[in-house]
């Protein structure tokens, strides 16, 4: 869950103003102090500065957020002939095999059912 942030649009708007008036980021974080849990006043973070600035450009439409496009992962399907033989042709481009190399087929270990395909030192 989100929690609310400690500064209002209109903070954030003055937040931007006094980055574009040129005014050092430490004073920015300084003017724009908050309570900790004990009720002590401090200072904005580092972090806090940067999450508000950032929130600030986006508010004034200089920056645009998109959601991130995942692309679906292209699989790559294998079939088992009838004699039990599985042929990959594109095994040295997935593992950087070289021609000549040698493997052997080892059983799952444990409780995993994932059978492990292990060089064979020459």
């Amino acid at each position: 869950m989100a929690r609310s942030s400690r500064w209002s649009k209109e903070d954030r708007s003055k937040l931007l103003k006094m980055v574009r008036d040129g005014i050092p980021e430490q004073q920015v974080r300084d003017h724009f102090s908050t309570t900790d849990a004990k009720g002590k006043s401090r200072g904005m973070s580092a972090v806090e500065f940067a999450q508000q600035f950032k929130q600030a450009m986006v508010e004034t439409g200089e920056i645009k957020q998109a959601s991130r496009q995942k692309t679906p992962e292209k699989k790559t399907t294998y079939q088992v002939t009838a004699t039990g033989r599985l042929t990959i042709s594109d095994f040295s481009e997935l593992t950087g095999a070289k021609e000549g190399e040698t493997y052997v087929l080892e059983s799952p270990r444990g409780r995993s059912k994932a059978w492990r395909l292990v060089s064979v030192a020459s």
